[in-house]
């Protein structure tokens, strides 16, 4: 029946064209003689090939009978559409275009470009939620079940880009599970049949990983960390603690110790619960939640959204559910963390900075019936995440150093303890001890202080324990968490052409990173190890660092030209010596002795936003007691370059050393906004630029104009010399929410911009674009979830690579545990 059909269609066709061919000449009937033979291959004989090689000749034989021509380009299209190829749109809207006045043929045309879009759109749909199936069950080891998902992405949209990088999913899902055979298949047919595709480079990269691994590792899988024991009995303090709950699959899904309710029936974390009786998980609010806690009573959720709101739902203690909407009770352009309730979940405590106002944070208290709220303290002690007493009787806070007390409806606060490095207090259920969990990812040490004496004692739980989580209901066990993920900072490498990432090395922990000249290595920091890592994926290797200093190194760092050695000592007393060492790149090793920058630096804020190498790598600026040096090395001479008293940051050198930039601006208004350029030479000012956020930007490559994001999210190329302010980005015209880091290429022609999207403020998406503006090319597809740092063009401007901080899978399963709250009070506070 179908034949006959087709018979009939085709017989149909041949009547058609001997009526167009009637009073035509010889050409014109040869073009339909031709349409005929093509129609036939088409319908009858199901040759596509052979049949849009016919109506391809038509065209280029006929192009004068527009009627037939119109026709061939048509069925052009349709053969390519049956082939399942993106050529059929091609050859549709050539037709619109060029044979405009074939109404019925366009007409066509545009109907079937009308339907393949639509389903276009739905299979893409599909196949995009197959792909975020497969990336949440990669990310739980579920190997065999993510390359279901990603065979299912690639079958829903077979032609697209998303499909190219789920079968390189596939092959790094084979890769992870130590089946290496079937990950080199899939690497190579991927390159085999994509080789222009911007997927191409990094699976070449993968290839030659893969292969590595199979010459020298029989079958590597993460390790299964799983050991059976539910009791430990620590060795040293003779208590012990107990495992109670494992969660596994969907219900593994809390990454870092959050909080329990009151009633001892769910886990919190963001908008995440997840029930203690097995059930599925869920969200409680349909908001990014930034901090969170239970009031005491287990009848509301207290909770931040983006750190200047504050909010409060009612929820179930049964179900854990909201019960109402969430109420707004507080929305200032200001910071609000560290919530905390009173006992009696009438009231909630908190810290506010408010840069209109003060620059530092002060503890503040709300009503939750009427919103009414008023200071805590009334002095200019800095105030930080508040805690109050279980008999509501006290509030304990820090700041940097110290732990203050302050009744709890407001007053004078007290010192309490002294420390070098303050933690966040809580409080024991009888009021009597003040305590503070020094670590919140993978284990815990804990220091318990009595407010009656001050007495202290260390609590150090074994590590498979986790870190504190709470008390429980009855106030009789602390209770442990140890989650499946741990925080992990590592390094990944990703094509400028687009495409997904690559990691070199999987699970090799990076603290910087730095290209070698020819582009084959990244020199990475492990802290303070220095290790050269082939983007190739072979064998890494460690620098000898024999140096001649007593003391432990740390944050060591390589200059640009490769020359020197960077690196902190830390003395007994805590304090630092800067000192640098002359190495060789190529033995791996230091060739000269160490020699001291400076004694006892000191410096506010993270190690990178304090130094900048200049970029012969000779000179060394550096912020010390909160001015500006420069050391010379060749000289061995260190310079104070200004005596001004703003705060400093963010210290960067302008390519042609002639020039450097800081964040910090005596005449601000705001305090720390604003940034200062200066020479190099003497100090003096050279520019002063206040319409600029508190993030590093970077020198043009021709130092002539520096590139940074303005208070309104814009960001634009400055030029020092004429004041011309140029916009390269309008994050808003783009989606994107935030611009807070970017890279110039080496030849200054593109910028790699690491932003996040309106859509999605809890992602990180990498972009390259041009210098002078225009569209943006999407990088490391398929890393969006890691925050992203470091960000390093190759010196041929065929890479880049960054580094990355996210919590990672490395445990199969997350563990609750328990010990007895008097058992350690007896064996330890004697």
């Amino acid at each position: 029946m179908k034949n006959s059909k087709k018979i009939l269609f085709y017989l149909c066709s041949v009547i058609l064209i001997s009526l167009l061919s009637t009073g035509i000449s010889s050409s014109q009937q040869v073009a339909g003689q031709l349409f005929e033979k093509a129609l036939y291959a088409e319908e009858i004989e199901g040759d596509l090939a052979e049949a849009v090689k016919i109506y391809q000749q038509i065209l280029d034989d006929s192009p004068d009978n527009r009627q037939v021509s119109a026709k061939a380009l048509l069925h052009i299209g349709m053969c390519y559409e049956k082939l399942g190829s993106q050529q059929a749109r091609q050859a549709y809207r050539q037709l619109i275009s060029k044979y405009s006045e074939q109404v019925d043929e366009v007409a066509l045309a545009k109907e079937r470009i009308s339907r393949l879009e639509a389903s276009d759109a739905e299979l893409i749909a599909k196949a995009e939620q197959h792909l975020k199936r497969g990336n949440e069950l990669f990310k739980r080891w579920e190997y065999e079940s993510a390359i279901k998902e990603y065979e299912n992405a690639v079958s829903s949209g077979p032609n697209s880009d998303l499909a190219l990088n789920a079968r390189y999913c596939i092959g790094q899902s084979w890769f992870r599970a130590g089946k290496y055979d079937e990950a080199l298949a899939t690497f190579t047919k991927l390159i085999k049949e994509n080789p222009k595709s911007n997927i191409a480079p990094v699976t070449e990269l993968m290839v030659a990983q893969v292969k590595y691994a199979m010459a020298n590792y029989k079958n590597q899988r993460l390790a299964n960390n799983n050991p059976d024991e539910n009791t430990i009995v620590d060795p040293e303090t003779g208590i012990t603690y107990r495992k109670i709950k494992t969660f596994t699959g969907k219900n593994d899904v809390i990454e870092a110790a959050g909080s329990l309710s009151p009633n001892g029936k769910f886990l919190l974390k963001g908008n995440t619960i997840v029930p203690m009786d097995g059930s599925d998980p869920f969200e409680f609010v349909d908001m990014q939640v930034d901090d969170q806690i239970w009031s005491p009573d287990a009848k509301k959720v207290a909770f931040t959204i983006g750190d200047s709101s504050l909010f409060v739902v009612p929820v179930s203690p049964e179900t854990g559910k909201a019960t109402g909407p969430s109420k707004n009770l507080l929305s200032k352009d200001c910071n609000i963390y560290g919530i905390n309730w009173s006992p009696d979940s009438k009231k909630l405590f908190y810290s506010i900075l408010d840069y209109q106002k003060k620059n530092y944070p002060e503890i503040w208290t709300m009503s939750v019936s009427n919103g009414l709220t008023q200071p805590l303290t009334s002095d200019s002690t800095i105030g930080l995440h508040p805690s109050c007493s279980p008999d509501g009787k006290t509030v304990a806070f820090r700041d940097m150093l110290t732990i203050y007390l302050c009744p709890s409806e407001g007053g004078i606060p007290k010192d309490f303890i002294k420390k070098e490095k303050s933690y966040n207090p809580n409080w024991t259920p009888d009021s009597k001890w003040l305590f503070y969990d020094e670590t919140r990812y993978s284990s815990s040490k804990m220091t318990f202080v009595r407010l009656s004496d001050k007495l202290e004692i260390k609590l150090n739980p074994p590590e498979r324990t986790g870190s504190y989580l709470s008390f429980s209901p009855d106030g009789e066990k602390l209770m442990f968490y140890r989650p499946s993920h741990q925080l992990f900072w590592g390094m990944k490498v990703a094509s400028v052409s687009g495409g997904p990432s690559y990691e070199p090395v999987p699970h090799l922990p990076v603290y910087g990173a730095w290209w070698s000249k020819d582009s084959k290595m990244i020199i990475v920091q492990d802290d303070p190890a220095i290790k050269f890592v082939p983007i190739s994926g072979g064998e890494s290797y460690l620098m000898d660092l024999d140096i001649d200093v007593e003391g432990k190194p740390c944050h060591a760092d390589v200059s640009p030209d490769q020359k020197y050695l960077l690196f902190e000592i830390v003395k007994e007393n805590e304090k630092t010596d800067l000192y640098f060492a002359p190495i060789s790149i190529e033995e791996a090793r230091i060739v000269g002795p160490a020699i001291k920058i400076i004694e006892n630096w000191s410096y506010i804020g993270g190690y990178n936003t304090n130094l900048s190498w200049s970029s012969d790598g000779n000179r060394l600026a550096l912020i010390h007691k909160g001015n500006i040096w420069v050391y010379t090395c060749d000289e061995m001479d260190l310079k104070q370059l200004t005596k001004t008293p703003e705060d400093k940051h963010w210290i960067a050198w302008s390519s042609d050393g002639m020039m450097l930039s800081y964040h910090g601006n005596p005449d601000n208004k705001k305090g720390s906004q604003g940034s200062q350029i200066i020479s190099s030479k003497d100090g003096k000012s050279i520019k002063i630029i206040e319409d600029i956020l508190l993030w590093p930007y970077g020198w043009a490559p021709n130092s002539k104009s520096i590139v940074y994001e303005q208070l309104d999210g814009k960001i634009v190329n400055h030029n020092i010399q004429t004041d011309e302010i140029k916009i390269i980005v309008d994050p808003k015209s783009k989606m994107l929410s935030w611009v807070p880091r970017y890279a110039w290429s080496p030849d200054g022609k593109y910028l790699v911009l690491d932003a996040r999207k309106e859509s999605e403020p809890d992602k990180y998406y990498l972009y390259k674009m041009s210098a002078e503006g225009g569209t943006l090319t999407e990088l490391a597809t398929g890393d969006a979830d890691a925050f992203k740092y470091n960000i390093e063009w190759s010196p041929d401007g065929k890479w880049i690579c960054y580094c990355y901080m996210k919590m990672e899978k490395a445990r199969p399963e997350s563990t609750l545990w328990e010990a007895d709250y008097n058992e350690i009070m007896e064996k330890l506070a004697k």
